[in-house]
């Protein structure tokens, strides 16, 4: 009889460790990646590159991004020491910049995801941007006070929740000025690292959409105004991306 107890013990541990190995792959297999490094040119448009090999460092609390360090200057030049820091309070994150105190990024997240934010500068708010999720489609609202403006975006996906178009509608006074349309394509089968860096930036967010990571973008910019003058412009950029062993993107390796 206790042959029998110790035998149906030594299964149920068994059988329980096993579970626990499950459950611990399938976290690991879903959770969000954290990446330490990454060069300019995958962070920023693959056109952008600096004049010398530069990347960006990321330093994390709690398995959120805390601190951003770097910055990509418009003159082509990177700033090592420039950096940008995080904090989170309930649903609210602020976002702050070492080389502009007086600017202010205000978060107001829900579901893990932005649903407001808020740009100060000089405690005086500037620019409000609200954000509304639905299937296969993301919309944003960006209102700009100082200068009445409005930009509206929507974002759309495929069945495998990635990005592939999105347009865009900039509006000055009430009146249309320009639309944006942007196709994505060229899509790896990884898992997109720039999840946990979505609210550094627009182009970021943008990235981080997706399930997985597209490598092409092109597009057309229409003017209302005067379409006859300035004819539909087109833009396009690819991105070659490392992979490692188990397949996923390096942001950051020897060039």
């Amino acid at each position: 009889m206790k042959k029998i107890f110790y035998l149906l013990f030594a299964l149920s541990v068994m059988s329980c460790g096993s579970d626990d190995d499950i459950v611990s792959e399938n976290q690991q297999q879903t959770a969000d990646l954290s990446p330490e490094k990454a060069l300019v040119h995958y962070m920023e448009f693959p056109k952008i590159v600096p004049l010398s090999p530069s990347y960006y460092t990321f330093n994390y609390e709690n398995d959120r991004l805390i601190k951003m360090n770097g910055k990509m200057e418009q003159n082509g030049f990177f700033s090592p020491d420039a950096y940008r820091t995080l904090s989170y309070n309930n649903n609210k994150v602020e976002l702050k910049y070492s080389d502009n105190s007086y600017t202010t990024l205000v978060y107001t997240m829900e579901n893990g995801k932005p649903k407001k934010s808020e740009l100060y500068i000089d405690n005086e708010l500037v620019t409000s941007k609200s954000y509304t999720y639905e299937s296969n489609k993301v919309m944003v609202y960006e209102d700009t006070y100082n200068k009445n403006k409005e930009v509206f975006i929507t974002y759309l996906f495929d069945s495998n929740q990635n990005l592939i178009k999105s347009e865009k509608l900039e509006k000055a006074g009430g009146v249309d000025k320009t639309l944006t349309t942007t196709n994505y394509s060229n899509f790896d089968q990884a898992k997109n690292p720039f999840k946990k860096l979505s609210l550094i930036n627009d182009n970021l967010y943008e990235k981080s959409l997706s399930i997985n990571n597209y490598r092409k973008v092109e597009g057309t910019v229409y003017q209302f105004y005067n379409p006859n003058q300035f004819p539909p412009g087109s833009f396009n950029s690819q991105w070659t991306y490392q992979y490692d062993n188990n397949g996923q993107v390096l942001l950051y390796h020897s060039l």
